[in-house]
């Protein structure tokens, strides 16, 4: 229904009045309408505020919320609203407006509410309510809000330490939902507290171009807080960024974050959650003149099992390492992910630089659930020439997938190849192991040279061939040539399969060969043992005594 106010919006924003305005014209038109808007809105100047950083304005605030109803559009103009308590919230879909200028939305014109309370600034719905709140689709816009109290705790984050920015409240919150859900946040800032935004049971929120620096905990969800979805976010200098927990649902698009994290603090844990999506993000580690170690940019799966978690057409941006006074070359972050109990976890095109990792991905669980899919246009490999370590007990599996102007390479499979490089003697009448000592290729370092066995890293299926030549045979001579699997023993033993078995003798009767597939489990070991009824050698050299490897 038209009004006044509706009918003077259109005269001054379209030719309906039958008037060109210039550029001078339509910003003073501008101004009006905006003017116009905060006189409709209800204002919070309306119940005491006074907007000047001195006056308490708790009680204005709070009393502008509780006399509104639902759906209400609440106005906070440009200012510094001291608030001293909570604001509790116990409405749905009301919207806060404030006024933002610039990148970082502070200074003059801007609103700023500066908490010095305890506990949550802004709490939607409370911890007394057993089950959904019903409090829902609140909204916040253009706001900066700050802790601001006296009692502050130091982050560990060393670029907050440098930049003066390096405190929290403790126990404090800026947002906390309890039980609602629909929170929005449009280009909201919220610094130094212990937690930014804390959501309970709470259930699709949407931030876009939010901003959310120096805190203890950037964002935190748990119980079940799913379907959460962020755009254009930024975390910056918090000790940890973001704490996804016992939830499932989450999608970062375009998200930046820059130089979160300490030597004891991970950005980005997610643990006990299932469906994380990351997709055109930007990681940034901390500087060189920082001269700290983050152990991991993310890790998943601290305690229970996470799965279904996606970092797709990402950016690393990791700075050169540094060095400590041993002269040892530290890495700023030694790896973008780090599994201790995950599953379905994908690596899709995340490049920039993260070459100056110690890794890409590791493995510090022990559980057999730690599984990482890796595809990527990898331009380099660390000095290992693997992607991955392992730091724990676990599965460690990393299926990796390289592309590149011949097509698809397979990453981290194994190819190995190994021979000896001496004489062997083998004795009369026994079996003894073949001593392969020469290493031609162990891509995923699966051999145990003073063992003389290889052994599997993943389960799946195996090509094994052999070569072994010996000094020319007596006529009439048996020699045999078998495959053991997980045999302990140092001579003699069971053999798994008999790769060779003949009666030879005379000048060219010198070789055995053999070739079998076969599905080993992770953890299984095998090695070639060789007998002769007569006294013999086993001949060196890569290319008449060897053994291949490779998974298929």
């Amino acid at each position: 229904m038209a009004d006044q106010y509706t009918d003077h919006l259109k005269l001054n924003l379209s030719s309906l009045g039958g008037v060109s305005l210039n550029q001078r014209q339509l910003e003073e038109n501008f101004k009006k309408i905006d003017k116009e808007f905060n006189q409709r809105s209800v204002n919070v100047s309306w119940f005491g505020a006074a907007g000047d950083g001195v006056q308490d304005d708790t009680a204005a605030l709070q009393q502008m919320i509780d006399s509104t109803p639902d759906y209400s559009m609440l106005r906070i103009p440009g200012g510094r609203y001291k608030i001293t308590s909570t604001l509790h919230i116990r409405k749905q879909g009301i919207r806060f407006f404030g006024t933002h200028k610039g990148r970082y939305r502070q200074g003059k014109g801007v609103t700023s509410i500066e908490y010095y309370g305890t506990g949550p600034c802004f709490q939607i719905g409370d911890e007394s309510l057993p089950t959904f709140s019903g409090f829902q689709n609140v909204q916040f816009h253009d706001l900066s809000i700050r802790y601001e109290g006296a009692v502050r705790t130091a982050l560990n984050n060393p670029f907050s330490q440098a930049a003066k920015r390096g405190y929290y409240g403790k126990g404090t919150s800026g947002i906390q939902d309890w039980k609602g859900g629909g929170v929005v946040l449009d280009n909201v800032l919220i610094e130094h507290f212990e937690t930014g935004f804390w959501g309970y049971e709470s259930d699709v929120d949407f931030l876009v171009n939010a901003e959310i620096n120096y805190n203890k905990r950037g964002i935190h969800l748990e119980n079940r807080s799913s379907q959460f979805t962020s755009l254009g976010l930024l975390t910056m200098g918090n000790d940890t960024a973001l704490d996804l927990n016992s939830s499932n649902g989450a999608r970062f698009l375009a998200s930046q974050h820059i130089k979160d994290g300490s030597s004891s603090d991970i950005p980005i844990r997610i643990d006990d959650f299932m469906n994380a999506e990351f997709i055109g993000c930007w990681f940034e580690g901390l500087s060189l003149e920082h001269r700290v170690t983050v152990p991991s940019f993310i890790q998943i799966g601290a305690t229970k099992e996470t799965k279904n978690v996606a970092l797709r057409d990402s950016i690393l941006a990791i700075a050169d390492k540094w060095t400590d006074k041993y002269d040892n070359h530290l890495s700023v972050c030694n790896n973008f992910v780090d599994v201790v109990i995950g599953k379905k976890i994908l690596l899709d095109e995340v490049g920039g630089y993260p070459r100056n990792l110690r890794h890409l991905v590791s493995f510090s669980g022990s559980s057999s659930t730690q599984q990482v899919m890796l595809r990527s246009h990898l331009d380099f490999s660390y000095s290992d020439n693997l992607y991955y370590e392992n730091n724990g007990t676990g599965q460690a599996l990393l299926l990796g997938e390289k592309y590149s102007d011949e097509g698809i390479e397979q990453l981290e499979a194994t190819f190995f190849k190994a021979y000896i490089d001496t004489r062997q003697n083998i004795s009369a009448g026994n079996w003894q192991k073949v001593n392969f000592n020469q290493i031609t290729n162990d891509e995923v370092t699966e051999f145990d040279v003073n063992n003389r066995h290889w052994r599997a890293k993943r389960s799946g299926k195996y090509r094994i061939q052999v070569y072994v030549s010996t000094d020319p045979q007596v006529d009439g001579n048996r020699t045999r040539l078998a495959l053991h699997v997980n045999d302990e023993q140092a001579t003699g033993g069971s053999a798994y399969a008999y790769l060779d078995d003949r009666v030879i003798g005379g000048l060219n009767s010198g070789a055995l060969s053999g070739t079998i597939e076969l599905k080993l489990k992770a953890g299984s070991f095998i090695d070639i043992r060789v007998f002769s009824q007569n006294k013999t050698d086993i001949l060196p050299g890569g290319g008449i005594t060897y053994l291949i490897i490779s998974r298929i």
